[in-house]
């Protein structure tokens, strides 16, 4: 079918959003210096590399279907579905993560609302339902796995106040400094 002009603009919104965001994933990976600041062992390095390179996977396999469309003027019942496959795929993750991943949210809610209100009508409806646990299923991994396991020992506290430091540059020595 032919790309409505609602779907096209959104599909607009996506390269842009998207182009930078996907090559800056999968070609940069992670800066050195924040691995060094994060950790000093190299299997967490190995970690953080890959996950921001499957990061940028996802985002380039989105931007290609998108591009796809754009550049031949058609889109596909099945490239919708990937599309909102993969925002509700995201929008999972960040859930799983939350309140953690709250500034990834800023950017992905509003996609995936835009992904979910332009697809709505295209996409078969046990697609839309498979979605919906997708991103149900984000919650529950984080009631079982991530806040046992990560927020709720002693160490998180700690860990992520010397991260935002890093992240927000403040200087121990600066008389101003105050921790996080």
């Amino acid at each position: 079918m032919g790309i409505p002009a609602l779907i096209k603009c959104f599909f607009v919104v996506e390269c842009v959003i998207f182009g930078p965001f996907a090559l800056h994933h999968y070609l940069a990976c992670a800066n050195t210096k924040q691995l060094e600041h994060l950790s000093s062992n190299r299997v967490a390095w190995l970690v953080l590399h890959s996950g921001e390179m499957l990061h940028g996977v996802g985002a380039l396999l989105v931007l290609f279907v998108v591009l796809n469309a754009l550049i031949i003027n058609e889109v596909s019942t099945i490239e919708l579905e990937i599309i909102l496959l993969a925002h509700s795929l995201w929008l999972g993750t960040i859930i799983a993560f939350w309140p953690l991943a709250k500034d990834a949210a800023i950017l992905h809610i509003p996609l995936w609302c835009g992904a979910a209100a332009v697809c709505f009508s295209y996409v078969e409806s046990w697609s839309l339902v498979l979605d919906a646990f997708v991103i149900v299923y984000g919650r529950v991994k984080y009631k079982s796995d991530v806040y046992p396991n990560i927020i709720s020992g002693g160490d998180y506290a700690a860990d992520m106040a010397r991260f935002r430091e890093f992240c927000l540059g403040h200087d121990r020595e600066d008389p101003k400094y105050t921790a996080v």
